[in-house]
């Protein structure tokens, strides 16, 4: 998880520091959706995922967990990571017509 907490962190500029190890990385955006394929491949990198209806009322949490939920509820047998900005980290698991989340670090840090 050290590579998602690395993802995941903010800055104030919300991008990759100019100082970065990726000089590739270095000033773009550090978020958005990381997709892959059951292989691990990825599929796509820190992009906006737009359109998803919603799946069901996840109470107390910010857009980002409801994009998280309808993903998971589009994708079938998929799951998902995300994030908040206090640092806790939830997994969202689609499988067979049913959703379940479960909270699985307190702090990302």
């Amino acid at each position: 998880f050290d590579a998602l907490c690395e993802w995941t962190t903010q800055t104030e500029s919300d991008c990759w520091p100019e100082n970065h190890r990726d000089e590739d990385a270095q000033g773009q955006p550090q978020d958005g959706a990381l997709l892959l394929s059951q292989s691990g491949f990825r599929m796509s990198c820190s992009v906006k995922l737009l359109g998803l209806q919603p799946a069901w009322r996840w109470n107390n949490v910010g857009t980002k967990h409801e994009a998280a939920l309808s993903c998971a509820w589009a994708v079938e047998d998929s799951f998902v990571f995300v994030k908040s900005s206090t640092g806790n980290v939830h997994l969202v698991i689609s499988s067979e017509g049913s959703l379940n989340v479960y909270h699985i670090i307190h702090q990302c840090m």
